[in-house]
């Protein structure tokens, strides 16, 4: 195209026109009304910055965001967590001794009484250093000429929740004393009933009770620094060194000499763990929350039918029906809540880079009960004894299905400073509330290296994060988390009363994403929004000298 303004000039303009998905075209004639990329880059979109170079941003084993969300939220003052040592040491938050007794009074100490207060006067995300008993999760800071302070990553990764959950621990009610569950009269008056000889029973007083829940009723976290969903998509950006020999002198067993389908995870998204509260274990019983909740699951009960009526009868000796029994399981579905909340990006030893996630899949499982029935009880006829019946039911078992695909071999490069973008950009895109009640929208992944697009999926699924289904108290700092140089241990460090339970091992997540990147990582940047590609670009150009790029 020559001479734009037709004014003579014999001068040419040469456009690259055809290649859209590279290039982001601008024209104007004094660029007065072009995008600054800077301001878009520091702007309100900016919802992560952590550079380990700075001061604000590192502190050991902590990394702080720089930047705070504007739509941070967090109840009163503060939050006190009271119960983050029942999951807290199993990724390091929590530090104990890992050669003492589980059933110790160190351990106790730090499993139950463990703390967090979480202030409103500090709404920054902050990451820190995974750790555990069994394996090696060594991280060295390091300072180059040019490139400032970083972390050498053989092992280790860093790990941060944004969010707490307080969905699944009570409802809120109205003050209509005609109207509340029988069980939420425990917190009676201390009055002694009048009338009735010898009584210390108390008389419930509907409106002393009502005053005693309300007294007591837990205080809502309302704790939630970052968004969990995006109306425009998000952009991630790294600054990473890929190096697979940088740690072959590291003799220590990492999570990546375990599971070798599992390295190069540098960045997750997602639920850390399942929930370690899901089946009953005997070292549990017995103990609670600080609230008062039981540590094993509830008990869950259901009447069965036997459509039989050569069984459902008992003649012999008994006239009761003894076709009702009682199948009780004290157990949860594990599988539920990790269920598109599991979303993983790795670089593979070839170069290649992409995801892996996990869906749901599902099958038809025999569960079989003995019960043993009270023949008297369950008609009220004048008999003694007891039936046993064995009762084989179908459940539906929530399963899972791990999806993954990669961009072509030699795509990352090694022994080099890189960055890496992803984005994630929604067919359909909505502003601000516009987005309730929208169901998971489809969109493109992009993978941006250098600035340059190198690979792209169409129909790649939404990803939005959830809770457990748990109470609160049982799944502090579980869901909503980002990691940074790894991707999840799972339940593979998980420890509790005279733990390890053996059936938290080798969980789906555990052998999935417990693997780490191998080399040397810098910055994480997180917006929450798609960018452009010439801001990518321009983001690229403002670092690439500090990491020897020219």
């Amino acid at each position: 195209m020559s001479n734009i303004f037709q004014n003579g000039f014999d001068n040419c303009l040469t456009m690259r026109l055809s290649n859209s998905d590279y290039w982001d075209l601008f024209l104007c004639y004094d660029c007065k009304d072009a995008p600054d990329p800077d301001i878009i880059l520091t702007g309100s979109c900016l919802l992560i910055n952590i550079d380990i170079d700075d001061d604000d941003s590192y502190s050991g084993n902590t990394l702080y965001n720089l930047v705070d969300w504007t739509g941070a939220t967090v109840y009163g003052s503060g939050v006190t967590l009271n119960d983050i040592g029942l999951t807290g040491i199993d990724n390091g938050f929590i530090t104990y001794d890992c050669t003492g007794s589980t059933s110790g009074a160190t351990f106790l100490s730090a499993f139950t009484g463990s703390t967090l207060f979480l202030s409103s006067a500090d709404t920054r995300f902050f990451m820190t250093r995974v750790s555990g008993c069994t394996y090696d999760y060594t991280i060295t800071p390091l300072t180059g000429s040019t490139e400032g302070r970083y972390s050498r990553l053989c092992g280790g990764f860093y790990q941060g929740f944004f969010k707490l959950s307080d969905q699944t621990f009570f409802d809120d009610v109205s003050d209509n004393m005609f109207t509340w569950p029988i069980s939420w009269f425990n917190c009676p008056s201390s009055e002694v009933c009048t009338g009735i000889t010898g009584s210390t029973k108390c008389c419930v007083d509907p409106k002393i009770t009502y005053k005693c829940y309300s007294d007591k009723k837990p205080t809502p976290y309302n704790y939630q620094v970052l968004p969990t969903r995006y109306e425009q998509g998000w952009t991630s950006m790294f600054w990473l060194r890929k190096d697979d020999d940088v740690c072959s002198g590291n003799t220590a067993t990492t999570l990546n000499d375990v599971y070798s389908g599992n390295t190069g995870f540098f960045f997750y998204m997602g639920t850390r763990a399942e929930n370690k509260f899901w089946d009953l274990f005997s070292g549990e019983t017995g103990y609670t929350t600080t609230s008062g909740y039981p540590l094993p699951p509830p008990i869950e009960s259901k009447e069965v039918l036997n459509n039989n009526p050569f069984l459902v009868y008992q003649p012999q000796g008994c006239c009761c029906f003894s076709g009702i029994t009682q199948v009780t399981i004290q157990q949860r579905d594990r599988n539920l809540d990790i269920v598109n909340n599991a979303l993983g990006f790795r670089i593979k030893s070839d170069g290649s880079i992409g995801y892996r996630s996990i869906g749901m899949s599902g099958v038809c499982s025999a569960v079989t009960a003995t019960t043993v029935v009270d023949c008297n009880k369950q008609c009220g006829c004048k008999c003694t004894g007891t039936t046993t019946v064995v009762t084989v039911t179908e459940k539906w078992v929530t399963g899972t299905t791990v999806t993954e695909e990669y961009s072509d071999p030699g795509i990352i490069y090694s022994d080099n400073w890189i960055h890496i973008s992803i984005r994630f950009r929604a067919y359909e895109e909505y502003i601000g509330c516009e987005l309730n009640g929208v169901p998971q929208r489809k969109g493109r992944l992009d993978f941006y290296v250098n600035g340059f697009l190198k690979w792209s999926v169409e129909n790649f699924d939404e990803f939005l994060f959830k809770e457990l289904y748990e109470y609160r108290e049982k799944q502090q700092g579980v869901p909503f988390n980002y990691s940074w140089g790894g991707g999840s241990q799972g339940l593979i460090e998980t420890n509790t009363v005279n733990g390890p339970d053996v059936k938290d091992n080798n969980l789906v997540i555990q052998e999935n994403f417990a693997g780490t990147f191998e080399g040397d990582a810098a910055i994480f940047k997180l917006y929450g929004c798609s960018l452009d590609t010439t801001i990518i670009r321009a983001d690229f150009e403002n670092n690439k000298v500090r990491f020897g790029l020219v």
